[in-house]
C-alpha cells in the first residue's frame, strides 16, 4: 500500500495560489507529492502490548496501517484494501470463531502475509487454524525473535515488490537466501537478548548442571516419557520396543548435567525419536507435545516440523475429533528407516541394548 503524506503547493506574489502555467484557478497536481511506499503491518491484539508491537514495526521498516483488538478484527480486515503482514497476537486470550475465520482466510487479502503470536498453551489451536506457506506461528517469542520476525518481513516485501515475476528457480535462490538471512537475523536477535539480560543484572544462562530454559525442563520431558509407556512391543523382530527409544531420548538429555547444553542442537532427531517411540506404542503426539521433546524453544520447533513436513519425514493428521488439534506421525517410510538404523546399531554394540 503506498500512502500520500506531504503536498506541496506554490503561491504567487499575492498569496494567491499557483496552480502551475496554463492552468488558471484549476486544480492541478501538485509538483511534490511524497509517497510512502514502506511495507504495511495490522496489529490485532491487546492494546497494552500494541503499541510496543507497532514502535518496532516502525523500526523495522514497516508502516502500520492500524492496530485493533481481536474482538474487533473480522470487521478491521473486511474494511482493508491491501496489507503486507498483519500481525496477531493471540497470548493469553481466546480468539472466537468469526474473527479466527477472517484471519485464516484474510478477508479476500491472498497476498497478506499470517505471523501469529502464541503461548504454549495455546499453540495446538493456533497450529491447526493458521500453518501455512503464507503463516509464521512464534510460540513463546522473545522480544528479539518478534523484532527479527518483523525485520524479515520488510525484507521479504520489499524483495516481493521489487520483483514480482520471478523465474521460478530465481525464486527458490532468493528464497534460499531469505531464509539464511532470516537465520542470521534471529541469532543476532537471542545474542541481543542475552546482552540485554546481563545489563538488566539478570543471569546470563543456566550453569552446566542445570541446562538450558527449554532442555532443562526435566519435570515436563519425564511426564512426556510416561505417556509413551504401554504394555505391547512391536512385533517386528529384532525391532526396538517404546521403552528402548524412551531410554535413547533420556541419555540425550543427561548428556546437560554434564555438558554445556548450548553444544547440542539436534531437534529433529529428538522429535524423530518421540515420535517413533509413540508410533511403538500405539498413541498419537499433538504439535505442542512434540515441541517440548524437541528440547529448544517452541518456534525453533515449529521451524522444524514445518520443514520435515515439508520433506515426507512427518505427516500432519488433523484431529476428527476436535478441529483445534494436529497431530503429528512419521511417515511409513521414515518409520521403515528409523527401524533399520536401529537394528544396525544394535548389531553393531550401540545404546540399544541386545533384543
Amino acid at each position: 500500500m503506498m500512502a500520500w503524506i506531504g503536498l506541496s503547493e506554490r503561491t504567487d506574489s499575492s498569496g494567491g495560489v499557483d496552480h502551475g502555467p496554463g492552468q488558471p484557478g484549476a486544480a492541478a497536481p501538485a509538483r511534490f507529492i511524497a509517497c510512502d511506499e514502506r511495507p504495511t503491518i495490522l496489529i490485532a491484539g491487546p492494546a497494552a502490548t500494541a503499541r510496543d508491537l507497532s514502535d518496532w514495526a516502525e523500526r523495522a521498516g514497516l508502516r502500520t496501517i492500524g492496530t485493533v483488538g481481536l474482538g474487533d478484527l473480522a470487521d478491521r480486515l473486511a474494511m482493508t484494501v491491501a496489507v503486507d503482514l498483519i500481525l496477531a497476537d493471540l497470548r493469553g486470550g481466546a480468539l472466537d470463531g468469526p474473527n479466527a475465520r477472517a484471519l485464516a482466510r484474510r478477508h479476500g487479502l491472498p497476498d497478506a502475509r499470517l505471523a501469529i503470536l502464541s503461548d504454549l498453551a495455546d499453540l495446538d489451536h493456533a497450529f491447526a487454524l493458521f500453518e501455512g506457506p503464507d503463516a509464521e506461528i512464534i510460540c513463546e517469542p522473545t522480544p528479539g525473535e518478534i523484532v527479527s520476525l518483523l525485520v524479515m518481513a520488510a525484507l521479504a516485501a520489499e524483495h516481493r515488490r521489487c520483483d514480482p515475476q520471478l523465474h521460478d528457480t530465481k525464486r527458490d535462490n532468493e528464497s534460499a537466501r531469505l531464509d539464511q538471512l532470516s537465520g542470521e537475523v534471529r541469532r543476532l536477535a537471542a545474542t541481543i537478548d542475552r546482552l540485554t539480560r546481563q545489563g538488566d543484572g539478570q543471569a546470563e544462562g543456566p550453569a552446566i548442571e542445570n541446562g538450558s530454559p527449554y532442555r532443562g525442563m526435566n519435570a515436563t520431558l519425564d511426564e512426556r516419557m510416561e505417556e509413551l509407556q504401554r504394555p505391547h512391543e512391536s512385533a517386528v523382530p529384532g525391532a526396538p520396543s517404546h521403552g528402548e527409544i524412551r531410554a535413547l531420548l533420556r541419555a540425550r538429555r543427561l548428556r546437560e548435567q554434564y555438558l554445556p547444553a548450548d553444544l547440542f542442537a539436534d531437534p529433529a532427531w529428538d522429535m524423530i525419536l518421540d515420535l517413533m517411540a509413540a508410533r511403538l506404542a500405539g498413541q498419537r503426539v499433538s504439535v505442542s507435545s512434540l515441541c517440548i521433546a524437541a528440547a529448544v524453544p517452541p518456534t525453533t520447533a515449529l521451524r522444524w516440523i514445518r520443514q520435515l513436513t515439508d520433506r515426507g519425514v512427518f505427516l500432519r493428521i488433523d484431529d476428527p475429533a476436535d478441529g483445534r488439534r494436529v497431530f503429528i506421525e512419521l511417515t511409513d517410510k521414515a518409520a521403515e528407516a528409523v527401524m533399520a538404523w536401529s537394528q544396525v546399531v544394535r548389531r553393531n554394540g550401540g545404546l540399544l541394548p541386545p533384543a
